[in-house]
């Protein structure tokens, strides 16, 4: 049912609701008027009656008058036709009639004497059963007598007057009934001629179609609802197209991005909060043998070597915070159960509103690297082993002229001279130095690493060459951390390294001076240990080439000492810094990874 139907009833409904009302509340309204008319009347007959019977009450003519009481009556009667009897009735003596003029009789019944006896002070009315006639008394007193007056009434029947009048009420309404609904579908149709307009743009709207003109005119409110649909209209189409256009690019993007996850050479695993495995890559499945659906069933912990430690909690904690973790190399379990060296990298993946629903991590075989990087070091190494043979070959070489020299001196004299002795024992000497440094370089003992406090190891070392500072006036002072300082290192090959740098620091200072002794953690993954003297110091330009082969500043030097430290610390997997201003004195400062125990 469309809403001008339901309008059109609605209204219907209510106007013939109203005409009912009126109709009916009308004729009501009709019957009492109708009543009161004949009280009226009746009273004004019996107020004109007692007023002339005051007048003419005695059986002769009064004064200028030519009528009896007995002649007004008739003419009372004669000129009020709906007065069918009227009567005059002494009261002193009991119930008695004095004048009598009509139809008798209306009076005769109980219900007419009553009428009669019970009529004290004021008019009392009652209707003959099954009549249209209403008999009516009236009292009045004259010269100390009591009278009534009585009447019989003819009245025309009230629902007879009130059945016409509700007829031609009910042709009135009708026809007023008629010329509103005209009006009133007029009306609607008129009002409803947009809302139509309205819903027919509505639908195309919803159907897509945008361009649909909207024709409003007026300024009322179904014209202004008409204009920002309108306007809703264009700026849905607007909308649309930018969402199209938005969605198109995103598809695109989307369909680049697989494409990338798909065909990199790395592999590139998606895990969840709970580190399993929610996507994986055709690289990741080649490498390492799972099929898809293998490697969706699997924990990223039962893939990861258990001793590395990249997907602890605490790591992930770290990732969740903000914080980034550096790449790092690490074994990764492939399906045939065999270990295989990859470098990995791990990140957090966030909503639009910044929380963390996973993580990414791109992995990448490393393993032909790590043999390349071998086959340069051992590259590097027999360059190295060029370098200190031909060192070697130099530095002993003149040593070997010197003690050549003195023997064939000796032999063409043939003389012994102690003086010459001593001095072929020094280059002896020197000889088994620079072979004795030659070995410890190119032949490094086994090391056996063990978990040790640098402090004590430290500690250990100036015990042992305080009573050498104190012939060269050098005094120490140490300055360690309250905190444990653990690292994972080989004892003699540290104490080694704290020599070589304290032994330098001593000969720095010809004239002595102070050598400070600092150990720090600067952050948990870093233990700091920090030698100062304050010697002559090192040139610049000089501190770079510190640690080559055979390059020193020092007279009796043979430059391998620092070389040898140096990579004593790379195979702890620490640096050295070297700073130095001269006439101030050298800072050395080792760096050595913390020892964190065993994983969480």
């Amino acid at each position: 049912m469309t809403l001008k139907t339901k309008l059109s009833l609605f209204i219907s409904l209510l106007v013939g609701l109203m005409l009912l009302f009126h109709l009916a509340f009308g004729d009501v309204l009709i019957r009492k008027e109708l009543a009161k008319q004949y009280e009226r009347f009746t009273q004004s007959v019996a107020d004109q009656t007692v007023k002339l019977f005051s007048t003419y009450r005695s059986d002769g003519p009064s004064a200028g008058a030519g009528l009896t009481p007995k002649q007004l009556l008739p003419l009372v009667v004669e000129y009020e036709p709906q007065v069918l009897e009227i009567g005059i009735w002494r009261m002193t003596e009991g119930l008695a009639p004095l004048l009598v003029e009509g139809s008798s009789g209306y009076f005769d019944d109980e219900t007419g004497k009553r009428l009669l006896r019970e009529s004290a002070q004021a008019m009392a009315q009652a209707e003959v059963p099954d009549t249209a006639i209403m008999r009516s008394s009236y009292p009045f007193t004259l010269d100390g007598d009591s009278y009534r007056i009585s009447l019989a009434v003819d009245r025309i029947d009230i629902d007879s007057l009130s059945g016409i009048h509700a007829r031609g009420e009910l042709m009135g309404a009708a026809g007023i009934f008629v010329v509103l609904m005209g009006l009133i579908w007029l009306i609607i149709r008129s009002v409803l001629r947009p809302l139509r307009s309205i819903v027919r743009k509505v639908e195309d709207v919803a159907q897509g179609r945008f361009e649909t003109p909207l024709e409003a005119e007026g300024e009322d409110e179904l014209a202004q609802l008409a204009r920002r649909i309108q306007v809703m209209s264009h700026n849905l189409l607007r909308h649309t197209g930018e969402l199209q256009a938005a969605s198109d690019e995103n598809e695109r993007i989307k369909d680049q991005l697989e494409s990338v996850f798909e065909n990199t050479a790395d592999s590139i695993v998606i895990i969840g909060m709970d580190c399993r495995l929610l996507k994986v890559n055709r690289a990741f499945c080649h490498m390492f043998g799972y099929t898809e659906e293998e490697a969706l069933r699997k924990n990223i912990r039962e893939i990861v070597h258990p001793e590395h430690h990249v997907f602890r909690d605490g790591d992930l904690r770290r990732l969740v915070q903000g914080e980034a973790l550096p790449p790092g190399e690490e074994e990764w379990r492939r399906s045939s159960g065999e270990y295989v060296r990859v470098s990995s990298s791990l990140n957090a993946l966030r909503t639009g509103t910044g929380e963390v629903w996973g993580f990414v991590s791109v992995v990448r075989d490393i393993s032909t690297r790590s043999e390349m990087e071998e086959l340069l070091r051992r590259s590097e190494k027999l360059t190295t082993v060029g370098q200190l043979a031909a060192g070697v070959a130099h530095e002993i070489r003149n040593p070997l002229t010197t003690l050549r020299g003195f023997l064939q001196l000796q032999q063409e004299t043939g003389k012994l001279s102690l003086r010459h002795n001593d001095i072929m024992l020094a280059e002896l000497d020197r000889i088994n130095l620079i072979v004795g440094e030659f070995l410890i370089l190119a032949k490094p003992q086994a090391a056996r690493f063990q978990v040790k406090d640098v402090r004590y190891v430290l500690g250990d070392v100036i015990s042992l060459l305080d009573s050498e500072g104190h012939l060269r006036n050098a005094v120490f002072h140490t300055r360690f951390t309250r905190e444990a300082c653990l690292v994972s290192c080989e004892e003699n090959q540290l104490k080694q390294v704290f020599i070589n740098i304290i032994k330098n620091a001593i000969e720095a200072m010809p004239a002595g001076g102070n050598v400070t002794f600092d150990i720090s953690c600067p952050d948990e993954d870093t233990v700091a240990i920090c030698i100062a003297d304050e010697g002559v110091g090192i040139p610049e330009d000089i501190i770079p080439r510190i640690g080559d082969p055979f390059f020193t500043a020092k007279e009796s030097g043979t430059g391998l000492g620092i070389m040898v430290s140096q990579r004593i610390i790379q195979s702890h997997k620490g640096s050295m810094r070297i700073a130095s201003k001269l006439g101030e004195g050298t800072s050395v400062t080792v760096l050595l990874p913390a020892y964190k125990g065993e994983a969480d």
